[in-house]
C-alpha cells in the first residue's frame, strides 16, 4: 500500500466528486481533508486484516476491493464487494472494534483514507453525518440479509437465478440486461458456489433460452421463468439438468 502524490488542495475536490460525500457541507469536507490521503493498493494486496484495528475510513476512488471471512482449507466467504464510491470501515470506527474481515484489492485500486479520529469528531459535531452513516450502514445490513437469502436457496440454480433477478430494474420488467459487477470467482464466493458451478449454471440457463451471455454482459430473456425457479419447492430435476 502506497501513499500517492496528491496536492492537499485537490483532496476536497476529490471528495466532492465522490457519491459518498454527496450533499455534505463544504466546511466538513475541508476538515475531513486535514486527515485524508490518497493511497494506491495493487491487485491482491491486503488493505486490512481480520482482527486488525482500523485507523481510517476508506472510500474507493477506483478499482475493486473484496471483503471476506477466511475459512479453513484456504477457503473464503466473500461478504461484500466494494465498488467505486463505496466505503468500508464505518461500523468498526463507530463501535471502535477490530475489523471482522479481510479486505483485499481484486484489481489495482485507489482509495481515499480519512483519519478515524477526525471522522469521529465530525460525526459528533454534525448529526447529519451520523444520520448518513446510519443510513449507509443500514443499507449494507439489508444487502447482507439479501445475500443470506440467496445463499439459503437449496440449489445452485436457484441461487444464480435469484442473483440475476436482483438486477431487475422494476418488478414488471421481464427482459433486461446488466454487466456482472465483479469477477465470476468473487460472485460465486458470495453465492456460496465455486466458480466452475457458477459458469455451469449460467451456461445451462443460456441453453434454456432464459438468458444470453456476451462476456461480462448478461441479457435476461425470461425474468418470469427465473423468478419461478427461485420459488420452486423441488429443484432436483433442474439441478440435475444443470449438472
Amino acid at each position: 500500500m502506497t501513499k500517492l502524490p496528491l496536492s492537499f488542495a485537490l483532496i476536497p475536490e476529490t471528495m466532492s466528486r465522490l457519491a459518498y460525500f454527496k450533499d455534505w457541507p463544504i466546511d466538513v469536507l475541508d476538515r475531513l481533508s486535514l486527515g485524508a490521503k490518497l493511497i494506491g493498493v495493487p491487485k491482491n494486496a491486503v488493505l486490512a486484516s481480520k482482527g486488525q484495528s482500523l485507523d481510517h475510513l476508506y472510500i474507493l476512488v477506483s478499482g475493486l476491493v473484496r471483503l471476506y471471512i477466511p475459512l479453513p482449507n484456504n477457503m473464503e466467504r466473500v461478504v461484500a464487494l466494494v465498488h467505486q464510491g463505496d466505503s468500508l470501515g464505518e461500523s468498526c470506527l463507530v463501535l471502535n472494534e477490530a475489523c471482522p474481515y479481510n479486505a483485499i484489492a481484486s484489481k489495482d485500486s485507489r482509495l481515499l483514507a480519512i483519519d478515524a479520529m477526525v471522522y469521529r469528531q465530525e460525526m459528533d459535531r454534525h448529526s447529519m453525518l451520523a444520520s448518513k452513516t446510519l443510513e449507509r450502514v443500514s443499507r449494507r445490513l439489508m444487502e447482507t440479509l439479501r445475500d443470506m437469502e440467496i445463499c439459503s436457496q437449496r440449489s445452485s440454480v436457484q441461487r444464480v437465478a435469484c442473483f440475476l433477478m436482483r438486477h431487475q430494474p422494476t418488478p414488471q420488467t421481464a427482459s433486461f440486461r446488466f454487466h456482472l459487477p465483479a469477477r465470476k470467482q468473487d460472485i460465486a464466493a458470495k453465492l456460496g458456489l465455486t466458480q466452475e458451478t457458477l459458469s455451469r449454471v449460467l451456461s445451462f440457463l443460456d441453453k434454456q433460452g432464459l438468458i444470453q451471455m456476451h462476456g461480462a454482459q448478461i441479457s435476461i430473456k425470461d425474468g418470469d421463468k427465473l423468478t419461478e425457479i427461485t420459488s420452486m419447492r423441488e429443484p432436483k430435476e433442474t439441478e440435475q439438468n444443470a449438472a
